[in-house]
């Protein structure tokens, strides 16, 4: 003979069952992705004969105190911007260091214009991927936009997505 709650304890059991695998399921799913930027403020060279080589200090989100390095490559294609300055397309590459050395590289491509001649600052407006890391971020990816101004202090903002923190 069976008792009166058998069939209601196994419709709980089987409920409670069914709410745990679907909590397994969803624990398991990667993860969307952090917001991440990263300020930097630093010094190096800027032309657009030559490319960009920026550095110096930066604060990303999610890694604490760190440097930067940006470099943007050797231009190809030239166009004049409408204020009596040109802007290029350009690629390059760059990376965050960690205090602790552990590093996230990345690739950029974008523009690097100058503001009216050739003499005057420049800005870069392009997007990066990430590349690889190392040390403590092995594994991340990401990507999002990088703009920087380039002119006695250069200014660099990364913005954009990263997971595998």
């Amino acid at each position: 003979m069976t008792s009166r709650y058998v069939k209601p304890t196994f419709a709980i059991l089987a409920a409670l069952a069914l709410s745990l695998a679907f909590a397994a399921r969803t624990i398991a799913a990667p993860a969307a992705g952090l917001n991440w930027e990263v300020h930097g403020t630093g010094s190096g060279s800027a032309s657009l004969i030559f490319g960009v080589f920026s550095s110096g200090p930066a604060m990303p989100q999610h890694v604490g105190n760190a440097t930067y390095s940006l470099s943007l490559s050797m231009p190809g294609t030239v166009g004049t911007n409408g204020v009596g300055g040109a802007c290029e397309f350009i690629t390059g590459t760059g990376s965050v260091r960690a205090a602790d050395g552990s590093t996230i590289s990345f690739a950029t491509v974008g523009t690097l214009c100058n503001e009216a001649d050739s003499t005057s600052p420049l800005h870069y407006n392009g997007t990066y991927r990430i590349t690889a890391g190392d040390g403590r971020f092995v594994g991340v990816a990401g990507g999002g936009s990088l703009t920087a101004t380039f002119n006695s202090t250069h200014f660099m903002k990364i913005d954009g997505t990263i997971t595998g923190i």
